[in-house]
């Protein structure tokens, strides 16, 4: 089983104001990517299937792979992914959350679970390159982030 975490500091001491990023719009940015994740990794496609109370469930087509996951939202905090490996080709699970390390600073922790993909004889350690990738993926998406946050994105947007 692959279980890391990272963090990606969004807010710290002694940063110029004109680069914070409000919680609320981290928030909604972070959501936002939720539901649409082909907005930040256009290897995906992914379609809504059902809203409800807790969160969302959404159908993902990444190349011949086809998972379903279910999202649960804990409002303004968390975000909680699950492809469930009994019914499916893999198990997977990640958190997104919302930290605050000190008084004006605001990180986000990402975290990760999910089925090993390296083989014993491969001689290529496979898990340490898809560590990398997530951990570039979420730099690349709180990129995204922050540029639409600055290019003014709306509500109705995010």
């Amino acid at each position: 089983m692959l279980d890391f975490e990272h963090t990606i500091v969004i807010n710290e001491k002694g940063q110029p104001d004109h680069q914070r990023i409000s919680r609320e719009s981290l928030w909604k940015g972070l959501l936002f990517r939720a539901r649409y994740p082909g907005h930040f990794n256009p290897a995906i496609k992914c379609r809504l299937v059902d809203e409800h109370a807790e969160g969302f469930t959404r159908r993902i087509f990444a190349g011949e792979l086809e998972f379903t996951d279910v999202v649960t939202v804990i409002e303004d905090r968390e975000i909680r992914t699950l492809i469930d490996g009994r019914d499916q080709p893999m198990h997977a699970e990640s958190v997104t959350r919302i930290e605050s390390a000190g008084a004006g600073e605001l990180l986000v922790r990402f975290r990760y679970r999910r089925d090993s993909i390296s083989g014993a004889d491969s001689g290529v350690d496979a898990d340490e390159f898809l560590k990398s990738a997530y951990v570039q993926n979420d730099q690349e998406a709180i990129e995204v982030i922050r540029e639409m946050i600055a290019e003014g994105w709306s509500d109705a947007h995010m």
